[in-house]
Formats: C-alpha cells, sequence, structure tokens
C-alpha cells in the first residue's frame, strides 16, 4: 500500500484513485460480515491460502504464515499480511486491507502430531 504523499496541481491521481478502490470494497466487505453475512466458500475460492498462521499486534495488527495462491508472494513462502481488520479462524477466514485470506485450522497446542 503506498504511503500518502502530497499532491500538487489538479491532478488526476492514479494512486489515489486505487486507494479509494481498495478501502470501497474493505468497507463493503465489513459492511456484510458486520450484518452476519461471512463470506462462503465460493467468495473465498480465489483467496490466498495461508498456513501455520499467526496473529501479530505490532506495528499494526497482521498475520503472518506460509502462503499459497498469494498473486505477488511465490507459494510456499513466509507472508506479512497488510493490516488486519477482522477474522474468524473457525469460519476460516481473514480480511485484511487488501484481501481475503483463506485459514488453515491451526493444530491444537499439546496434540501429537
Amino acid at each position: 500500500m503506498p504511503v500518502p504523499v502530497l499532491h500538487r496541481g489538479l491532478g488526476p491521481f492514479p494512486d489515489l484513485a486505487r486507494l479509494a478502490h481498495v478501502h470501497r470494497r474493505l468497507a463493503d466487505d465489513l459492511d456484510r460480515i458486520a450484518r452476519g453475512e461471512h463470506p462462503k466458500a465460493d467468495d473465498l475460492q480465489e483467496a490466498p491460502l495461508l498456513m501455520e498462521w499467526k496473529v501479530y499486534l505490532a506495528p499494526v495488527p497482521h498475520l503472518t504464515g506460509i502462503v499459497l495462491g498469494h498473486p505477488y508472494i511465490p507459494d510456499g513462502h513466509i507472508c506479512h499480511t497488510s493490516e488486519l481488520f477482522t477474522f474468524d479462524p473457525t469460519a476460516g477466514y481473514a480480511r485484511t486491507l487488501s484481501r481475503f485470506y483463506r485459514l488453515l485450522p491451526r493444530p491444537v497446542q499439546g496434540s501429537a502430531q
């Protein structure tokens, strides 16, 4: 996500248009989830899969884990997501600033593997 910068002149400013689009998609998704309309499997079909994920709170809430199917990060690499806005590990999804992620269930602590 680009850092806000000073824009001079009359524009246009395509980077601001892209940023507005990202925030509009996020707001629409959060509105649906707030109404209890969680994403279904079909909605998440194209979402990257995050395995062995963990939640980190700094510098902003985000997830890390091994990713598959991300548009920019190669399969099997560690992913540090953009800011985390909501997630439901039981339902198997997370919504960050930029996209949905499918979450694999995490192993129960202390279980035999």
